[in-house]
């Protein structure tokens, strides 16, 4: 059997010479010819094309190679709905596709099948991924700090520090400290320099 090998890479500081490695190392041990190596390094949240990809499915449509192997479902496709694209024009061109991390093998019923399940779930789990990025990019465009937020003193410390420097206007920091319970003095003086109790 003939077979293309396809393997991508998100970043450009990533290399798809380990997937094609293992790749290659599958194919030897099954008796498979290898007619070309396809490798794309793109990202899949940005870049559109995948100029190896779209090489690798023009070639299976003139069948000039049986199968694609590639390492995980993800690789093969951007988004879910292309991934049914790819699925569908490979059955028509009468290509298999065969996942080796997944054991999946779209020659049989079931291999189909738990391709469109697997497809369904990786991509959701992307989804999620990619929206909380764009999330956190909008947000810090727009100026937002992230982390928790900055501690204030509460109601009741602010109205005892007041009573305190009321009867006590020289009262030094350590023994002003010593009257609040659960906080550090030097937490609780730049607390205070903040809401302008103490200068």
């Amino acid at each position: 059997m003939k077979v293309a090998l396809y393997a991508r890479v998100s970043t450009r500081e990533q290399e798809t010479d380990n997937q094609m490695i293992r790749l290659i190392e599958y194919v030897q041990r099954r008796g498979y010819i290898v007619y070309k190596e396809y490798r794309d390094v793109v990202s899949g949240a940005k870049d559109k094309r995948r100029p190896e990809q779209e090489r690798m499915l023009e070639d299976a449509k003139h069948r000039k190679f049986d199968k694609i192997i590639a390492v995980r479902l993800e690789r093969g496709g951007r988004s879910l709905i292309n991934l049914f694209d790819i699925l569908t024009n490979l059955e028509s061109w009468n290509i298999e596709l065969e996942i080796v991390d997944q054991s999946i093998d779209t020659s049989t019923t079931i291999g189909r099948f738990i391709t469109t399940v697997i497809g369904a779930a990786e991509y959701g789990r992307e989804l999620i991924i990619e929206r909380t990025k764009n999330g956190l990019e909008r947000t810090k465009k727009n100026g937002t700090k992230f982390g928790r937020k900055a501690k204030e003193l509460s109601d009741y410390q602010k109205t005892k520090m007041i009573e305190i420097l009321t009867k006590e206007p020289d009262i030094s920091y350590r023994k002003l400290a010593n009257h609040f319970d659960g906080i550090s003095r030097t937490k609780l003086i730049e607390l205070a320099r903040t809401e302008g109790l103490i200068t």
